[in-house]
């Protein structure tokens, strides 16, 4: 083997070297950025202003004085509830978040990540609309095994 294909081999083992370190900073890179970024989100869910998010509250369980009990965490932590009550049906498995204008993505999302649901649904109701509120939240049996119940033990003797 000739000095000139040994110059070829290290220089071909050093560009391979140089694509795997570059390829393992991209990636270190890339998750260090996400990671950021799913910690800021989060760090601005926790601290934007709840009070401009104005909901109404309906308990779909069996449990009584649920949205009562709701209202009261939700008021402590900031949320407008302009009402509460009774839904229709008792039998909600899961909260349901039904987003009533359609133009509030930001309140929705915060709504979400309080409530640990994945989707909303958009249903216009032009009485809600008047009074100005976002969001209805029928309550679910789910309700109880979240962190908003967890961190509120004192008003959830009983539950």
């Amino acid at each position: 083997m000739g000095d000139h294909s040994k110059r070829g081999i290290v220089r071909m083992a050093k560009k391979v070297k140089l694509i795997i370190f570059l390829f393992i900073l991209c990636a270190g890179a890339f998750y260090l950025w996400h990671w950021q970024k799913e910690r800021l989100e989060k760090m601005f869910y926790e601290n934007y202003p709840k009070g401009v998010i104005r909901v109404e509250l309906l308990n779909g369980t069996n449990i009584s004085d649920l949205a009562y009990t709701l209202t009261k965490i939700m008021r402590t932590e900031g949320f407008d509830v302009a009402e509460f009550g009774n839904a229709p049906s008792m039998k909600y498995p899961k909260t349901l978040i039904i987003d009533r204008t359609g133009k509030e993505e930001e309140k929705i999302r915060i709504l979400k990540a309080y409530f640990g649901t994945e989707e909303a649904f958009v249903l216009y109701d032009d009485r809600r609309e008047m009074e100005k509120i976002d969001a209805t939240i029928i309550i679910g049996e789910d309700i109880l095994q979240t962190d908003i119940f967890k961190n509120h033990k004192s008003l959830m003797e009983g539950y």
